[in-house]
């Protein structure tokens, strides 16, 4: 079963191990999302002081990272005309799985429960994106019921957006 922790300032060796693995799976699916040395334990630092970070466990083993942001993105607000949904939203971020949770088919159940996290808060619209090469991202939010946005230039890079409204 998947369930979320917010991570705490101790997770951080951990989390940065994730991140590191996650870098290592992306080079070897031919590109490159993440440069050397991204989130850097001082990103990691804010998103947990933020109480934006969170350890994604399986059956209570740490198995990735992401962060859950319920307080709107600043950058995905610059480009209003991306989004087809107004209102409250919530984003994810540096979403990133360990080694060992690869292949075990569990990006519907994490995406699954984050939701079922945000709706849980109130917010009924949930924003993300993904490299234009993230394959196996792009094809979980396509089959989780995400509309693809289109392709856009954000800050961190050109990314496809996509967005949800979640069940009332």
């Amino acid at each position: 079963m998947i369930e979320l922790r917010n991570a705490t300032l101790n997770d951080i060796p951990v989390i940065l191990n994730i991140c590191d693995d996650a870098r290592a799976f992306q080079r070897e699916q031919g590109f490159m999302q993440w440069g050397d040395g991204y989130p850097s334990s001082e990103v990691i630092e804010a998103d947990i002081h933020a109480s934006k970070g969170f350890l994604i466990l399986l059956d209570n083993a740490i198995v990735g990272y992401c962060v859950i942001d319920l307080s709107r993105d600043i950058e995905y607000d610059l480009h209003p005309e991306i989004w087809e949904s107004d209102g409250d939203y919530a984003a994810v971020h540096r979403l990133a799985l360990s080694q060992n949770a690869r292949n075990k088919r569990l990006g519907h159940q994490i995406f699954a429960t984050i939701e079922q996290y945000v709706s849980s808060k109130g917010i009924k619209i949930f924003k993300v994106d993904t490299g234009v090469e993230n394959i196996r991202m792009q094809r979980i939010m396509d089959t989780s019921g995400y509309k693809n946005l289109g392709i856009h230039n954000f800050k961190w890079g050109i990314r496809i957006a996509y967005e949800k409204v979640l069940q009332k």
